[in-house]
């Protein structure tokens, strides 16, 4: 029993017409006949009376009306499902990503993703960024939404097998409490922060964080550390307890309180977000995403 014999089953069962059920099919009567022929000795049972003037369905044939119409319903939606997967719109994709980038844009992003493929699910690790790049190695996470830009990171250089692509762009900002002596201008040189102590994102959890205390040295000092973090999330809470300033994601301003400032920097620095991801990668849903925004940006 096949899924075409019991197509032609059901027509005739419809029609109760071996000559409408051909005409309907876009077939002549005697292939048709034969078929529902071939299904009966399959099953070892009639399936339809037929007389000259008639024909009906026998009490199998009644029964197997109820279970090929089933039968045939779960085959189309298996069809639809495998169809989906295959061009990315069912599926699941797994995001690493700090809490800053989540709240600071990535969040938005997904949002959008849902309404376009909302048969995908998507899964949220919050990592560490190097954490999240060990991760798509691995195959536990499949796209690392992080401040690093893989090509210049002499740490994953030597993967071959992860790509790198922009996602959007970001500059840095100073955070500083209330009081500050720089909180009233509309700009902050980075070099009359020297004096001051700096809540620093932990130099081994990224690049990110090592090209923050670059930029500090180039400027001219070396931060004094009062504290150190593996996401910037949590340092407007530090500023405002009075650790002292710290350089963080513009986009950070967006979810504080008002016991801190936040002010562009000069020289102008970057905090840009990348997508890394596999470059082998199998899943039609994750290439999917990645075409998708591609295209939408």
């Amino acid at each position: 029993m096949d899924l075409r014999q019991l197509r032609y089953f059901l027509a005739v069962a419809e029609d109760l017409s071996f000559t409408r059920a051909a005409r309907r099919l876009h077939m002549s009567q005697p292939p048709l006949s034969q078929a529902i022929a071939q299904l009966e000795a399959g099953l070892r049972t009639r399936l339809f009376t037929r007389t000259s003037r008639r024909v009906e369905l026998t009490p199998a044939g009644q029964e197997l009306e109820m279970q090929a119409r089933a039968l045939l319903a779960q085959a189309e939606r298996a069809q639809q499902q495998v169809m989906s997967v295959g061009a990315g719109q069912s599926g699941k994709i797994e995001i690493g990503a700090t809490g800053t980038i989540l709240r600071g844009g990535l969040a938005g992003w997904l949002a959008d993703y849902r309404r376009h493929a909302p048969q995908v699910r998507t899964v949220i690790s919050e990592q560490a960024p190097a954490l999240q790049v060990r991760d798509v190695l691995e195959h536990r996470t499949d796209i690392s939404f992080n401040r690093t830009d893989i090509t210049l990171d002499r740490s994953v250089a030597r993967h071959p097998d992860l790509g790198c692509t922009l996602a959007w762009r970001e500059t840095l900002a100073v955070i500083l409490p209330l009081g500050h002596r720089l909180a009233g201008t509309p700009a902050v040189r980075l070099a009359d922060l020297a004096e001051d102590e700096h809540v620093m994102l932990h130099p081994d959890s990224s690049e990110f964080a090592r090209y923050i205390q670059r930029s500090c040295v180039e400027a001219g000092f070396l931060p004094r550390v009062s504290q150190q973090v593996v996401d910037s999330q949590s340092i407007p809470s530090l500023i405002a307890a009075g650790f002292g300033v710290a350089l963080v994601p513009a986009s950070t301003a967006r979810f504080t309180s008002d016991d801190v400032v936040f002010r562009p920097v000069t020289p102008h620095l970057v905090a840009d977000v990348y997508m890394i991801y596999r470059l082998r990668e199998q899943s039609p849903a994750v290439h999917e995403f990645l075409r998708w925004r591609a295209g939408s940006g």
